[in-house]
């Protein structure tokens, strides 16, 4: 379970409060989405849950341990063995294939025992092992989104963070992001926490968290 205690996050340059005092639970197993108009708070919330960025104030405890209270080292290490993160923009490394930009993250942790056969099963799973020798240049942005998850979920990670995963792709690829997101929730048990502007996905949430200029506005499919 993720728990978010009080969390502010307020931007030095124009004093700009861009969250104010969020508490929510994030429950294992549950597919999440996080939804809100631009500068609700949607990436800020994402970044200081996943660690890329630090609350002004409050906590964010992920199954006990706060890692708001972590340094810099060991908090890269928690996140590398325990969240897959994905990522708007894809940041493919343009001179791997496929097959190697889903085994890079497996190289820090060393937790898996064999990465060329996790990432094979990891680009089956997404239906992308036909790209596992292709670099990013010769692939669609469907495509590119496709690598991108399978690398995400390359350590075996509890939870797994998307931020307007398909907000550069054509309809078809989009739905069929989250079609995909929702069943690696499903059939791997993952927690997923997604955000999003298109209320068209929100049909794939259990909860739904609508955020309005920094604060909680509603919480739809919690208990």
């Amino acid at each position: 379970m993720i728990e978010v205690q009080n969390v502010e996050k307020v931007y030095e340059f124009g004093k700009v409060r861009a969250l104010k005092r969020i508490t929510l639970k994030f429950e294992d197993g549950k597919f999440y989405i996080i939804a809100g108009a631009s500068g609700s708070g949607k990436t800020t919330l994402l970044n200081i849950l996943t660690g890329i960025d630090r609350p002004t104030g409050g906590r964010v405890v992920v199954d006990g341990t706060d890692i708001t209270a972590m340094g810099e080292k060991e908090l890269r290490r928690y996140r590398l063995e325990n969240f897959g993160i994905i990522f708007q923009f894809f940041y493919l490394v343009p001179y791997l294939t496929g097959l190697e930009n889903v085994m890079l993250p497996m190289k820090y942790p060393r937790k898996i025992r064999n990465p060329e056969g996790r990432a094979l099963e990891l680009l089956r799973l997404v239906n992308a092992e036909h790209l596992k020798d292709k670099t990013p240049s010769q692939m669609s942005g469907g495509e590119m989104q496709r690598i991108a998850i399978a690398r995400a979920l390359a350590n075996k990670p509890k939870y797994l963070f998307a931020d307007e995963p398909t907000a550069n792709l054509d309809w078809e690829n989009k739905m069929r992001v989250w079609k995909l997101l929702r069943r690696i929730n499903e059939e791997e048990g993952v927690t997923v926490i997604a955000s999003t502007h298109e209320r068209e996905f929100f049909e794939f949430a259990d909860v739904l968290i609508l955020l309005r200029d920094g604060e909680v506005h509603e919480v739809k499919g919690s208990p």
